[in-house]
């Protein structure tokens, strides 16, 4: 039976369920913002199972624990899955110490001095050193081996999540390839000046089955189109968008023939 199958069998019949649902909104390791909890919570509901892919210390990991979800946090950086797991220990967040790839293995990940842009991408760490996007004193010069899952072995062992955010620092593609089928809705980071890897990208959640898609600039927590387009429309904006290379935010995929 999947990890999250077995949860929800755990507490069905416990008297204290309600008790435990709204303990899973309020954990003590940080303070969500309004705009966050008020945007993610047209996606996730209490209960609802979520992967947060590139989880770092916790930060979205905690918005989604404060709507009550059941959390998966993939992070293969030591420093950043040690804090995850003191930070959400009474919490049924599952803390996966990986990469995600297209197959299970291992990779060299480039560790900056801000974990945050670590990366398993040297050509996305070209581009944005080339871009300007971040000065010179980030330098990716500590060299790491990771080992790798895929979402599909991720989805085989807890189950299918209602939502599931990428944020990955260049390989989200790789990371979508480990995927076989539609997976509720997803967000991935991009940035303007690597729009083609992004438009790889819905271009493959599109060949998974029928998804329309919507996006957000910056940290705005807003979408920028008042309804969502399919996929000629938003690989339109996704192409217009590249004459300004400071350009970054969400964007967010959701299958509708689930």
């Amino acid at each position: 039976m999947l990890i999250y199958s077995k949860l929800k069998q755990r507490y069905r019949y416990h008297r204290n369920w309600k008790k435990y649902q709204s303990r899973q909104s309020n954990v003590d390791g940080g303070k969500a913002d309004t705009a966050e909890l008020n945007f993610y919570s047209q996606f996730i509901k209490s209960g609802d199972l979520c992967f947060d892919i590139g989880a770092n210390i916790g930060d979205k990991t905690d918005v989604f624990v404060r709507l009550g979800a059941v959390v998966v946090a993939v992070e293969p950086q030591e420093c950043c899955w040690r804090v995850l797991r003191r930070r959400f220990k009474n919490y049924e967040v599952f803390v996966e110490p990986v990469a995600l790839d297209r197959q299970t293995g291992s990779r060299t990940m480039f560790v900056d001095k801000s974990h945050t842009l670590s990366s398993l991408s040297r050509d996305w760490i070209a581009t944005v050193k080339q871009s300007g996007r971040f000065s010179t004193t980030h330098k990716w010069d500590e060299k790491l081996s990771v080992p790798t899952s895929t979402l599909d072995e991720l989805i085989a062992k807890y189950g299918i999540p209602v939502f599931c955010k990428i944020d990955v620092e260049g390989v989200e593609y790789d990371v979508l390839q480990g995927l076989s089928r539609p997976a509720g809705v997803m967000s991935i980071e991009f940035v303007s000046e690597r729009i083609e890897p992004s438009i790889k990208c819905i271009d493959y959640l599109s060949g998974l089955g029928e998804a329309e898609f919507n996006y957000y600039l910056g940290d705005s927590m807003s979408f920028a189109l008042p309804a969502w387009v399919n996929f000629d429309g938003i690989k339109a904006i996704l192409t217009d968008m590249d004459k300004d290379i400071y350009n970054y935010g969400e964007l967010y995929i959701r299958f509708t023939g689930q």
